[in-house]
């Protein structure tokens, strides 16, 4: 309906806005925070004029729902928020960098709580600020690099996931910084996470997926720093792949962690080309072992784009799968 802009709808929006500014100031119903967080996330993705008059109001009461007990409480306010900040003209800075820096200091605080809501809320508004603050965090991208190395381990799996989640986001953000190996230091942020999420895909099977494609998407942004990573991401792959088959779970139950890897060889073959095709040749067969699924044809059809010298392989293996499944015997020209 917003989307069409129907004159009823419009002439309804100044209600709608402060009515959710109201619940969540002062609601204790938790349907009715969650409604209003909805209501404001859809109405600043519609990118109404009117609603820039709103933005200082809805950037003052979204700091209690970013810190709010309920995990996902503070989910969905962090979608709101990274909706509201699109509404601010990156070129107008006189405008964007108060808030800006209110929302920082607004991290900062949720960080010294030393809770699990706390630093939740620190680990949610660090990645929408990385993704929406245009180049403001570029002066604060080593504190929020600490800050995510420190809480990766946390012994909350909210807070511990968010942190890894905001690793390949950091890549992104900068990856001249995330590469680079500052004064004092052995080892570059980059370095640090992938040994880090190398050992957590071998060591955690609650977190081998997250794991997977976090080093993917690091990959993606740091192609050329991560050559030195290859060999022990596919030797990583290698082992949950084999290991998923000592199990002998039937090839139809595709799990969370092989829809991530299968994703993860395409992520890889997208960031590093030709240069993955000694690492990937041998995954091939056992990529086959997890059995047919859309996950593994999308990550065939990323291998046979990117890294060509795979096609014959891949078609003749994917021939003996539909052969075997259609007839019980591998293809027979």
């Amino acid at each position: 309906m917003i989307e069409k802009r129907w004159a009823s709808v419009m002439s309804s929006v100044e209600t709608e806005v402060n009515r959710s500014l109201e619940w969540l100031g002062s609601e204790r119903n938790e349907v009715r925070r969650m409604t209003a967080l909805r209501i404001i996330e859809v109405l600043c993705n519609s990118d109404l004029v009117s609603l820039h008059l709103y933005i200082s109001k809805i950037f003052t009461e979204l700091r209690n729902p970013l810190r709010n007990q309920r995990h996902e409480t503070r989910m969905a306010a962090a979608c709101t928020l990274g909706a509201c900040m699109e509404l601010i003209p990156m070129s107008e800075r006189n405008v964007r960098n108060p808030w800006l820096n209110f929302l920082y200091e607004e991290l900062q605080r949720n960080f010294q709580m030393a809770s699990v809501e706390g630093y939740h809320g620190a680990l949610l508004v660090s990645q929408e600020l990385l993704q929406h603050g245009g180049m403001y965090m570029q002066s604060h991208f080593g504190q929020v690099c600490d800050m995510a190395l420190k809480l990766k381990e946390y012994r909350d799996p909210i807070v511990h996931k968010a942190a890894i989640a905001l690793l390949p986001v950091l890549a992104r953000y900068s990856p001249q910084e995330f590469t680079r190996v500052n004064t004092g230091s052995s080892e570059s942020m980059m370095g640090r996470a992938c040994n880090y999420l190398i050992t957590l895909s071998r060591t955690s099977d609650r977190d081998r997926a997250a794991a997977f494609l976090a080093l993917g998407n690091i990959a993606q942004f740091c192609s050329t720093e991560y050559r030195s990573f290859l060999e022990p991401t596919t030797r990583a792959i290698r082992d949950a792949l084999i290991q998923r088959a000592k199990m002998r779970i039937p090839p139809a139950e595709a799990d969370e962690t092989v829809t991530a890897v299968l994703q993860t060889i395409a992520t890889l073959a997208t960031a590093m080309g030709p240069a993955l095709t000694r690492y990937v040749r041998d995954l091939l067969d056992l990529m086959f072992t997890a059995g047919l699924s859309q996950a593994l044809c999308d990550s065939l059809l990323v291998l046979e784009r990117e890294v060509s010298q795979l096609q014959p392989a891949i078609q003749g293996r994917l021939l003996d799968m539909v052969s075997i499944i259609l007839v019980g015997v591998p293809f027979r020209p």
